[in-house]
């Protein structure tokens, strides 16, 4: 439960203060009200919190909260960093994704939870213009939640990195270039998408071509050729030959390795854009290992390649992991949950995400909107590694219980459509002004433009374990 003491009236307070904490209190009450009946209500299997056994339920939920904290709008004031708690507190653990290089704000979030009951562990930024030096936070409850110790970022082995479509392409900064055979050029098709630049032309998508037979490649100073230990030599009175003709070195094979100067080499094998992060914990009697993703988004047909290529690689590798953790400890459960970019439903990204023995539960496929702010897309999931067994009820095993999207906008920062005389846009028309972003887009970086989605898994599993003794 969060602690709310800065709001409690003071007379100290100026007319002012009083009525912002008296305004912040009651949207907090709605927002209190809404979780409560989002949760418990809606016609769920669980209707009535108070004949509900939370203690038998772990909660745990998702959420990219966008670019928490970035000052370039100002930052969050200090109410959003109140719904932000508020919101959080009604889960036992929680996946954060765009958590900024500055800790402050999620700090001052974890004062308002109480430091005694809430704890976090995040992932150092991740660098480079895809990763946007954002971290990886797992937030939890000390009361339901245990972290076992294990904790690490994941990296793909060399032969099972990403790449991108031009992969094995060659770009020169300085003196490669291509001859092309005498009395040919390359072919350029008839149609080519352009946009104008200026008083310039400029091609508006990526063009292959390809080259005509004979074409050379010239290469740059500082090539060299590597002749790899063990490869078979000619020895005699001439010294050491490669082969009796020099001229004809097999320069790509498994003993002989072209090197080309440091920077030539573009879009070789690459990492995630962002670290995936890998924590154990503990509720009850369910032990499960979480996998937090941000995955690339890009644009185009490339980026969104690259975004289904990491989606398949982080799955192989956590199946494998999974595999080997259920051959070790098979009530040990592997769940990986986050920020996936997926289009939609009947998407390849979707498809890519359920591959290599991963599951979404259907009580989250169920759900018609997307958890974007639009409700139109699909880029948050959990989904939970499945074993060749099935999820089976009986024992320790995975037992979802309600799930959902929680729209918050409903109720904090309001538009128009769910606000008819439009209280909030006008209410923050000054703190608007300062920014030159409109209010629907200026309200995502208080709270987020992504929706947190949750849902339950069972934690006590004392009956099913005396009811197989008292059977025996």
């Amino acid at each position: 439960m969060p602690f709310y003491t800065y709001l409690k009236p003071r007379k100290s307070d100026t007319p002012e203060r009083k009525i912002w904490k008296k305004r912040i209190a009651g949207k907090l009450v709605d927002l209190r009200s809404a979780l409560n009946d989002h949760i418990y209500g809606d016609g769920r299997q669980n209707v009535c919190a108070h004949d509900r056994n939370d203690a038998q339920w772990l909660r745990i939920a998702t959420w990219n909260i966008r670019e928490f904290d970035t000052k370039k709008y100002g930052g969050r004031l200090k109410e959003s960093l109140y719904y932000i708690a508020e919101i959080i507190s009604h889960f036992d653990l929680i996946a954060l994704q765009e958590v900024r290089e500055d800790l402050g704000a999620l700090n001052a979030v974890i004062g308002i939870l109480g430091k005694h009951e809430w704890s976090y562990i995040a992932t150092d930024v991740t660098e480079g213009r895809p990763g946007n030096r954002e971290r990886m936070v797992f937030v939890y409850n000390n009361n339901k939640v245990r972290f076992t110790n294990i904790a690490g970022e994941i990296t793909l082995a060399e032969k099972e990195k990403i790449t991108s479509s031009h992969h094995n392409g060659l770009q020169d900064p300085s003196g490669l270039s291509l001859e092309l055979p005498p009395e040919t050029g390359l072919g350029l098709p008839q149609k080519i998408k352009t946009r104008k630049s200026g008083d310039k032309v400029r091609l508006s998508e990526n063009l292959f071509i390809d080259l005509p037979e004979r074409t050379k490649m010239i290469l740059p100073a500082g090539s060299r050729l590597l002749l790899k230990k063990g490869m078979e030599v000619v020895r005699d009175d001439n010294g050491v030959r490669v082969l009796p003709d020099d001229s004809s070195v097999p320069f790509f094979c498994e003993k002989a390795v072209l090197l080309f100067p440091d920077d030539l080499i573009k879009g070789n094998a690459l990492q995630f854009a962002r670290t995936p992060f890998l924590v154990t914990f503990q509720s009850g009697w369910l032990k499960f290992i979480l996998c937090t993703v941000h995955i690339y988004y890009g644009s185009g047909s490339e980026g969104l390649e690259r975004r289904n290529q990491e989606i398949r690689k982080l799955t192989k590798f956590l199946a494998k992991r999974a595999k080997n953790e259920n051959d070790s400890d098979a009530e040990n459960f592997f769940f990986v949950l986050g920020d996936f970019n997926i289009i939609g439903k009947n998407h390849s990204t979707w498809e890519s995400l359920h591959s290599n023995g991963f599951c979404i539960p259907s009580e989250l496929r169920e759900i018609p909107e997307g958890s974007n702010v639009r409700r139109d897309k699909a880029y948050d999931q959990m989904a939970y590694w499945e074993r060749s067994a099935g999820r089976q009820r009986g024992g320790v095993c995975i037992d979802v219980g309600n799930a959902g999207i929680f729209d918050f906008f409903k109720y904090v920062f309001r538009a128009g459509g769910d606000d008819p005389d439009k209280e909030d846009e006008r209410y923050y028309a000054g703190e608007v002004g300062k920014t030159r972003l409109t209010y629907p887009t200026w309200r995502t970086y208080q709270m987020s433009d992504h929706l947190p989605m949750w849902l339950e898994l069972r934690v006590d599993f004392s009956d099913d374990y005396l009811g197989g003794i008292a059977e025996r």
